[in-house]
């Protein structure tokens, strides 16, 4: 398999897990009393995905730049 395949496949596997867990951590705020309970939601679901797409990204970019 192709790197840039796989780095794909990559990306959009962190896509669908990040869709996942945001999901659920929403659920599970709006069934314990909304954002009284989950003040931070929004600035945790940001802080624990950047750096994976930043670095998928990164390597994704990093091996077409090599091609040429």
């Amino acid at each position: 398999m192709p790197k840039e395949r796989f780095l794909l496949y990559m990306l959009a596997g962190i896509f669908t897990f990040q869709a996942a867990i945001f999901a659920s951590g929403f659920y599970f705020c709006a069934t314990n009393g909304g954002l009284k309970s989950c003040p931070n939601l929004g600035d945790r679901y940001e802080q624990t995905f950047n750096v994976m797409i930043a670095t998928t990204l990164a390597l994704l970019t990093g091996s077409a730049l090599k091609e040429k």
